[in-house]
Formats: structure tokens, sequence, C-alpha cells
């Protein structure tokens, strides 16, 4: 069972940025990049990621005692029988990927704090 998951250089910038400028810890961000990805129709298994030389997540870190519900979501999203290594090491990081960018670029158009967290609690805001 993979229990690490690394991300690309660049969403891990992108990371760190929405971190410091929502004062949130990255694995919390990482959590909301997953669930702004599920909002995405779009399967993310063509996905592919630049590199795997950025910030490293330990599994727990990530799902904490909700990894099977984690692994569920993503199962129903995918429409996709899955064994755990690719849940974690393919889809799990490819919606957190796809999720921080989603997310970064949100943040880019609003630039507050506050309007981007109220906007995430708000289905569709940002469409």
């Amino acid at each position: 069972m993979a229990n690490k998951l690394k991300l690309s250089t660049e969403h891990s910038r992108q990371l760190e940025f929405l971190s410091g400028r929502l004062g949130l810890r990255r694995n919390i961000i990482c959590r909301l990049a997953i669930g702004r990805s599920l909002i995405e129709p779009a399967s993310v298994s063509k996905y592919k990621p630049k590199d795997s030389s950025g910030t490293e997540f330990n599994r727990y870190t990530l799902t904490g005692d909700l990894d099977d519900i984690y692994k569920a979501l993503i199962i129903q999203h995918e429409k996709k029988r899955m064994d755990d290594e690719e849940f974690f090491v393919k889809y799990l990081r490819n919606h957190i990927e796809r999720g921080i960018g989603i997310l970064y670029e949100e943040y880019q158009k609003i630039n507050s704090p506050i309007d981007f967290i109220v906007g995430l609690v708000e289905v569709n805001s940002f469409s």
C-alpha cells in the first residue's frame, strides 16, 4: 500500500501561495482541492503530472481517518474500479493537482481571502 505521494513543482508552488494567503495548512488546502476537483465532471485519468519534484505528503496527512470515504468519492467520480495503489498514487494525486490549479486560478481572480473562502461554500460560485 502506497503511503506517500509527491506533487509537481508547479502545483507545490501554487499550494504554498494559497496556504500563505489563506492562512491554512497545506493538507487542508489539498482536501479543499480534492473537493473542488470532484465538482468537475471530467475524469483525471488522462492527466499527466509534469514532474514529482514538489511537496511530499504522507497518506494519513491527506486523508486521515476518512481514507475510505475519499476512495469511495473518487471511485464514484471516475466510474471505475481501482486498487488501492492506483487510487492513491494516480487518482488522488491527480485530483489534488487539478484542484490546486483550479483553486489557484480562482484565487487570482478574486484576490481576497475572505471572498474566496465564502465562494468555496457557495456551490458553483466561481463558474
